[in-house]
This record gives structure tokens, C-alpha cells and sequence, in this order.
């Protein structure tokens, strides 16, 4: 297989009249080219490539006909690799995938491939001296559309991508902030082809969830740090997005997994993190998890404690505390919005991918790394937990915290240890432990950040919630109980990445 060439780019989500002003920003000044482009993607009807991260495309240039084959290992990345050869035609050049990933994925399949969607763009393309550095500056506007026969799906493009051609990744991340000090540009991670497969499937926009982060047992710590935290930045971004479009639950929650996701990452490899920048993006990541947090506390105690007891026992109290909830969600989720329509937020993505893909960190083996990181995390929740039966609410949220630091670093490391059953095994025990801490967590937020979030003033209203919140804290002592055998459970589940003891022979 042929080596491929690295492609490394930042990818911009614009809005109304962002062309106009990026176009005469004194940082991008220089002679420009136009192009019409069209770019057909392949794939199986069931989508080979596109599960091993590939996107396959013939694109239509005014020099002729190229198709590219590109690999993304890991989502949010900013380098890709991809092979890229001429072709005669629109039509695929099936023995050019002979020096491409696409040779293995497709064995046996390769008739199957055939278009799934297309984009057609004109792109601006000014190329950039900055700081020694050459970047391509590249604004497209056009659509992306799907279905046959004539592309009834269709969704607009608007775009803007700097593309490192030579120099370092640093220099790349200066000129984004250069334009970022003038401008709230959003750097966002979904690719052309993302949107397109969605589009060809009729999909709307779902929530992301945490996406697998593959390394191989020889990985380093600087690879795994990058992979993990931008798959982690991805999610983020991918449910902002969704958010801007549409007002949806689950979308807040998979935004706030992906920030309580990436907190975790950083406290991981914490040791090897230089302080003042680590410390920046935290607090940051913070902040946009605190205004987030209204909005979710809401969602979880309209769906789980109002809802059930109104369809048991409604009453007007009961009707008035729902619109006081609704009204209180709505102004919960306004806040969000505008969190993420903030230049604070375009900076965080920003500064995050570029903190992330810049930072130094030693390229050691990942693996023994993991395991101390491992077993130093799980002491921790082992010895919280042993006196679940006597922590107040407090002390069991703290100790909910650890739990699901400890679940998500188990997750970001599947690859290096072969005990797949007692991975299994663990994970289980561990996800049962933090999923009875969160009921009792709920019950402690329902009970005190719910009044003042829904401005609990009118004497009926508070009546009403009293009674919802009373009848939900009976299930508190059931739910310590539960918590206190799901501990005994994790305690007897063994570390999967610790080696398996060998049982002694009998003289």
C-alpha cells in the first residue's frame, strides 16, 4: 500500500455576510482563484468505508478529473490521510484503491460501490504567506444533495477551510486566531462526507454520542492524548451544532457528556499537560458546563419526577408548577444558546483543538501509562465507596464524580489490554454503580437547586412542588440500598487491565 499524503486543515462554520468580512481581512489579502467544483461519493449500501472512517470521492476540477480516497483514524482529527490519483472520469478507478486502505475493506465487495450523495461548490481560494508558513484559504458555498434519481435532498454549504500546505500546525492556529480576534468563527468537525451520508439516509441531525477512539498496543501518550481528546471536542461541537437548530434534551446531555468526557481526558494525563494553558482550557470547559447546567437539572426533573406524579395524581398546583417548569426550562435553554452563540465559545473551540494538537507531550508508551492512571483511579472510587451506607448527598456526589472519571478513562483505553470479558465484566459493575449514585444525585437536586431554578415564589406552586419532591425522596432509602450492593458488585469485579492471576498447582 502506498504511503499517504497528510492533510492537515481547520474547518469554519460560517454565517450571513461572514464571506464579505473575511474576504477583506487585512490577513488574508492576496490574488484569488474561483472554481466550480463536484465531488460524487462511493460507498457500499451499507457503508464499509465510511465505518472504517474512509470517504471515497471523484471530484470534477476545471483541470480534469481526481479521485481521492481520505482516512480519518480517530473523529475530530485535523490531519487526515488521503491518496489522491487523476482519473479519466467521473466514473471510479477501481484499481487505483490497489495502494489505498480501501484494497482490504472492500475485498470481494468492490462492485458494490456506487454514488451515495454529491456536493457541488465554487470555492474561493486565496493561497497565504503568514509567519513563514504557506496555508490555502478556501471559502465554499454550494450544497450538498442526496436521493435518486435527481438529488431531491438537498442542504447548503457555506465554509471556510485554511489547509496547512507547508510549515508547522502551530502556524495554522496562529492565523485562526488572527481571524478569531476579529471574527466569531466556529472551527467545527463534521466533514462534507458526515453530512452527506446523513442526507443520503434521510436522517435529521441526532444527537452525537462518544465515539470509539481506536489505539494500537504501541500508541503513545502524545497520539492517545490527540485522539481521545478531539473525539471528545467533536461530540461537543456536533451537539452545540444540533442545538442551533433544534431545542432538544438529549442533545444538552450528549454536549455535556462530551465536556465531562474531555475534563476527564485532561485530568488523566494531567501529569504529563504543561499547567498554565491546561489549566485555561479547564476553566473554560467549566464554564460552558455551568451554563449548561440548569437546562439538564430541568430536563431530568420534568421527565422523571413531575411527569409521573402529574399522570398519577394531577391537580390544578400540579398544572400551574408545570407551566412555571416549562417557562424556567425555556429561559435554562436560552441560556445555553446564547453560551454557544458567544465569541467565548468560538475561542474555546478554538483554543482547544489548537492546545490539543499542539501540546507537547512525551511520545512514550501509552499503555504503562494507562495502567497507573487506571488503578489510580480506581482506589480512589474503591475507597470512597466502601461507606456509601454513611456519606450524605455531598460526599455521594463527589463520589458519583470519581465513578464516571474512572468509567470514561476505562473507555478511552479498549484497545491496549485483551481481557475482553472482564473489561466487560468491570464496565458493567461500574456503569450500575454511577447510574445509582446519579438517582440519588437527582433526588439531592430536586430537592435543592429546583425550587430557585423554576423561581418557586407563588404559595400553590411551591405546594405543589413540595408534594412532587416529597414523594420522590421516599425512594431515597430503596435507592441507598440499591447504590450499597451495586458497590459490593464493583468491589468484586476484578481490574481488567491488571494480568489475570494463575492458580497455584497442589504438591
Amino acid at each position: 500500500m502506498a504511503s499517504p499524503a497528510t492533510e492537515t486543515e481547520l474547518k469554519f462554520r460560517l454565517g450571513p455576510g461572514a464571506v464579505v468580512r473575511l474576504s477583506g481581512h487585512p490577513a488574508l489579502q492576496g490574488p484569488q482563484t474561483s472554481q466550480s467544483l463536484r465531488s460524487i461519493y462511493f460507498d457500499t449500501p451499507d457503508g464499509v468505508l465510511r465505518a472504517a472512517g474512509c470517504g471515497l470521492r471523484v471530484r470534477t476540477t476545471p483541470d480534469g478529473f481526481v479521485q481521492t480516497l481520505k482516512r480519518q483514524t480517530a473523529p475530530g482529527q485535523t490531519a487526515r490521510d488521503e491518496w489522491e490519483v487523476p482519473v479519466p472520469s467521473e466514473a471510479l478507478d477501481l484499481t487505483a484503491l490497489n495502494i489505498t486502505p480501501a484494497h482490504k475493506l472492500l475485498k470481494g465487495r468492490r462492485d458494490d460501490l456506487s454514488p451515495r450523495f454529491a456536493t457541488t461548490v465554487v470555492r474561493r481560494i486565496r493561497m497565504v504567506e503568514w509567519e513563514g508558513a504557506r496555508i490555502e484559504v478556501a471559502f465554499d458555498a454550494g450544497e450538498l444533495s442526496a436521493g435518486a434519481p435527481t438529488g431531491d435532498r438537498r442542504e447548503p454549504i457555506y465554509e471556510l477551510e485554511l489547509e496547512l500546505k507547508a510549515g508547522a500546525p502551530a502556524d495554522l492556529f496562529s492565523l485562526a486566531r488572527r481571524l478569531a480576534r476579529d471574527l466569531a468563527i466556529v472551527p467545527v468537525f463534521e466533514s462534507k462526507a458526515e453530512r452527506g451520508w446523513r442526507l443520503a439516509e434521510g436522517e435529521s441531525r441526532s444527537p452525537r454520542r462518544a465515539a470509539p477512539t481506536p489505539l494500537s498496543p504501541d500508541a503513545t501518550t502524545a497520539t492517545a492524548f490527540r485522539r481521545i481528546a478531539m473525539a471528545c471536542l467533536a461530540q461537543i461541537s456536533a451537539n452545540a451544532e444540533l442545538l442551533r437548530v433544534v431545542r432538544r434534551p438529549e442533545a444538552v446531555h450528549q454536549m455535556r457528556v462530551g465536556l465531562r468526557r474531555l475534563r476527564a481526558a485532561v485530568g488523566v494525563f494531567k501529569p504529563l499537560l504543561a499547567e498554565p494553558e491546561r489549566e485555561r482550557i479547564e476553566t473554560e470547559l467549566k464554564w460552558l458546563a455551568q451554563e449548561s447546567d440548569a437546562a439538564r437539572d430541568l430536563d431530568v426533573f420534568i421527565r422523571d419526577v413531575f411527569h409521573p406524579t402529574a399522570l398519577k395524581a394531577p391537580s390544578s398546583g400540579l398544572a400551574a408548577l408545570g407551566r412555571r417548569l416549562l417557562t424556567a426550562r425555556g429561559q435554562a435553554y436560552d441560556r445555553v444558546l446564547k453560551a454557544i452563540a458567544s465569541p467565548r465559545y468560538a475561542l474555546l473551540m478554538l483554543e482547544a483543538t489548537a492546545w490539543i494538537e499542539t501540546a507537547a507531550l512525551p511520545d512514550d508508551p501509552v499503555a504503562p501509562f494507562a495502567v497507573e492512571a487506571l488503578t489510580r483511579l480506581h482506589r480512589q472510587v474503591e475507597q470512597r465507596a466502601r461507606d456509601l451506607a454513611d456519606l450524605d448527598a455531598e460526599a455521594r456526589h463527589h463520589l458519583r464524580i470519581r465513578a464516571k472519571r474512572l468509567r470514561y478513562a476505562a473507555e478511552f483505553f479498549p484497545d491496549l489490554f485483551p481481557a475482553r470479558r472482564r473489561r466487560a465484566r468491570y464496565l458493567k459493575a461500574l456503569e450500575r454503580l454511577q447510574d445509582t449514585l446519579g438517582a440519588l444525585n437527582d433526588l439531592a437536586v430536586a430537592r435543592d437547586r429546583i425550587p430557585g431554578e423554576a423561581a418557586l415564589d407563588d404559595a400553590e406552586v411551591a405546594f405543589a412542588a413540595g408534594r412532587v419532591i416529597g414523594r420522590r425522596e421516599r425512594d431515597e432509602a430503596p435507592l441507598l440500598a440499591v447504590a450499597v450492593k451495586a458497590c459490593r458488585r464493583f468491589h468484586d469485579a476484578r481490574p481488567f487491565w491488571t494480568p489475570r492471576r494463575t492458580r497455584q498447582k497442589r504438591s
